[in-house]
């Protein structure tokens, strides 16, 4: 295979250089007027990122410079399905106006509620970064350019991966227009390469098995606590990998940011989501349905306080 580990790797590496680059040129942030609470959860958040599983893009969107996520995502339905619990837990940095970082951890541990052995342990780290171009095809379109590597790690059970590193470099923009302000469309273009990894695992129904390049397009209409999804993705080994093979995927969701006054005023933004997944390729027809639970808590103040700035909460 002619992408290997190394260079996909040496790539991320140099996306990062590039980025902190112009990390470095660019003056410090202002403060946020004190006014706004960022720490706190939104009434009406406009901006969302990407919940694997359920909305896999990366919108060319960037939180407020400083601001530090902590995000936990358990998978509740495992009781069901699984021997095992999965609980997904990231860290989502806005370095400043234009660069983001991600790190994702998927741990798992036996629930007890079925028979086998215990175990336990963390199945597959996810690493991100996403550049943000504030003054391009301004004003009415955004766009970026970013990294995610997807690698397998430890003993995992069987179904957790599919015992392969996935590297993909994307580029999207997205577009709206003061004529419809909820309506959000995007497109976007990405390519994967893939390596086997240590770890066990198998490939899914419909998932490529080799190197692919997809194309994106899809829309976000949002009505304040909840944003109606739909993202349509058609994907080809034709011109990375070895087999030519296609595969076709629409997946329709529903996100509803749940009001603070329903989690007791607390800090922490809950999100709950509802989707479908269509898809069409060389193992035919395949319909399943999927949800998500997630949290996310913000800090604003206590990166402040580690650059030195007073708290910009207050």
């Amino acid at each position: 295979m002619f992408f290997s580990r190394r260079s996909a790797l040496l790539a991320l590496a140099t996306l990062l250089g590039f980025a902190g680059a112009a990390l470095a040129q660019q003056p410090a942030p202002a403060p946020q007027p004190p006014a706004a609470n960022i720490d706190q959860p939104q009434e009406h958040p406009t901006m969302f990122s990407r919940i694997r599983g359920l909305f896999d893009v990366d919108l060319p969107q960037i939180d407020p410079p400083g601001t530090f996520k902590v995000k936990l995502n358990p998978h509740f339905g495992d009781i069901l399905r699984r021997r095992y619990l999965r609980l997904d837990t990231g860290l989502q940095w806005a370095l400043n106006e234009n660069l983001q970082l991600n790190v994702e951890a998927d741990a798992f541990g036996t629930h007890g509620l079925r028979r086998g052995s215990a175990t336990y342990g963390i199945g597959q780290v996810h690493l991100g970064t996403k550049y943000l171009f504030k003054e391009f095809l301004r004003p009415d379109f955004e766009t970026s350019i970013g990294f995610n590597a997807d690698l397998p790690t430890g003993r995992p059970p069987p179904d957790f991966t599919d015992g392969h590193n996935h590297y993909s470099p994307y580029f999207i923009t997205q577009h709206h227009t003061e004529a419809n302000p909820r309506l959000t469309t995007f497109a976007g273009v990405s390519m994967e390469f893939l390596t086997p990894s240590k770890a066990g695992g198998g490939f899914g129904v419909n998932q490529p098995r080799d190197d692919n390049f997809s194309l994106n397009a899809g829309a976000v209409y949002d009505l304040g606590q909840f944003k109606w999804t739909i993202a349509a993705t058609y994907t080809s080994t034709a011109l990375l990998g070895g087999k030519p093979e296609h595969f076709f995927t629409i997946r329709p969701s529903v996100l509803w940011f749940v009001p603070k006054r329903y989690t007791f005023n607390g800090k922490t933004q809950w999100i709950v989501g509802f989707g479908a997944r269509s898809t069409w390729g060389p193992d035919g027809y395949e319909f399943s349905t999927g949800s998500r639970v997630r949290a996310e808590l913000t800090f604003v103040q206590f990166v402040n306080r580690l650059r030195g700035r007073p708290d910009d909460a207050k």
